[in-house]
């Protein structure tokens, strides 16, 4: 999944988690803080999420709302949640720069023109 850059309010759904002991109960009464989900951008050390935690939504898939100091750094972000009762749960993201999200996925996006010249034989 794609988010933008610096941008608040980006919601991703997370899951879904799963009973520790038997492996196949959805969890959806847990309690997950920031501090219960962590951030790697590209590679680099973890960090907790800035603020907000998550909401269970349906079958043990819990919400969670990004905000722009979560984003501020274009590349793969890794977002882990590990919390008592559930099994840890690991989601990758691409955080992309303003325009180039916006080029892909605003209202009235464009989109990117490819030259397909010399390619396959479309000359």
């Amino acid at each position: 999944m794609f988010l933008r850059q610096s941008t608040a309010s980006q919601s991703v759904a997370i899951g879904p988690f799963v009973d520790e002991t038997d492996f196949k109960t959805a969890e959806t009464a847990l309690t997950i803080n920031n501090t219960d989900i962590k951030l790697v951008v590209n590679g680099g050390a973890s960090a907790n999420k800035n603020s907000g935690g998550g909401t269970h939504r349906v079958n043990g898939v819990y919400g969670i709302t990004l905000d722009a100091t979560d984003t501020a750094t274009v590349g793969e972000m890794e977002i882990s949640v590990v919390v008592s009762g559930a099994l840890p749960v690991f989601h990758k993201y691409r955080v992309l720069e303003e325009a180039v999200y916006d080029a892909l996925f605003a209202a009235s996006a464009p989109g990117y023109v490819a030259n397909a010249s010399g390619k396959c034989g479309a000359d």
